[in-house]
């Protein structure tokens, strides 16, 4: 009998239904913990890595196999609607955020800081929310693109309980699950995490999340 038939279908079922509450829980209380033990800043940083290390990284380690999560970052011809798709949270980020009054003021360390962790968030949470679930569920849109991003969106409520955003939790948490279906859309249909990377840490870069670490 090969149980490898039966452990695929239970390994997707477990990263659908139970990863991402786990994930949510843990993170929340593990935030919170950190903001307890250091400063605000200091706890918000300490979380943002707990949960690339063992929530993003980890995870895409484990249920990834080495070829795909290569073929996940590979550079990959994109069509308008895709481009459409990328731009559209970046000038909404743009928009909304502070970047825009923020920039002139901040130092260069404020600004570099803010690049770095643009990328590695971006990185870390496209290998999960959009590599994941597509290398799970590669002819599944439903599954691939919008059960995640619902997920993406749910799980903002926890470096929301830091630091709440301006425009409110609530239409934060809806806007990021928007743009979670956009990423999760493109990745579906080139089959790579790229260009929603790439999309991903400009918004990022856009909330300019260092204005507030750094002050």
């Amino acid at each position: 009998m090969n149980f490898s038939n039966y452990f695929i279908p239970i390994q997707k079922r477990f990263t659908i239904y139970i990863f991402p509450p786990l994930l949510i829980i843990a993170n929340y209380f593990a935030f919170n913990f950190f903001v307890s033990l250091f400063n605000k800043m200091e706890g918000y940083l300490s979380g943002m890595i707990f949960y690339w290390l063992f929530f993003c990284i980890i995870p895409v380690l484990l249920w990834v196999n080495k070829r795909n999560r290569k073929l996940l970052f590979r550079i990959t011809k994109i069509n308008w609607w895709q481009i459409i798709l990328l731009i559209s949270p970046i000038l909404f980020a743009f928009v909304i955020s502070p970047f825009r009054n923020g920039v002139t003021a901040a130092a260069p360390s404020i600004i570099s800081f803010t690049l770095l962790y643009s990328l590695v968030n971006a990185i870390c949470c496209e290998y999960l929310w959009r590599g994941l679930y597509f290398s799970q569920h590669q002819t599944n849109i439903f599954y691939a693109a919008i059960v995640p991003s619902v997920w993406f969106g749910i799980w903002q409520y926890v470096p929301l309980s830091i630091y709440p955003a301006s425009i409110g939790n609530f239409y934060f948490i809806l806007s990021m699950a928007g743009m979670g279906i956009c990423w999760s859309v493109v990745t579906f249909y080139t089959r790579s995490v790229f260009w929603a990377a790439i999309s991903h840490g400009l918004v990022s870069m856009l909330g300019f999340e260092a204005v507030y670490f750094l002050k």
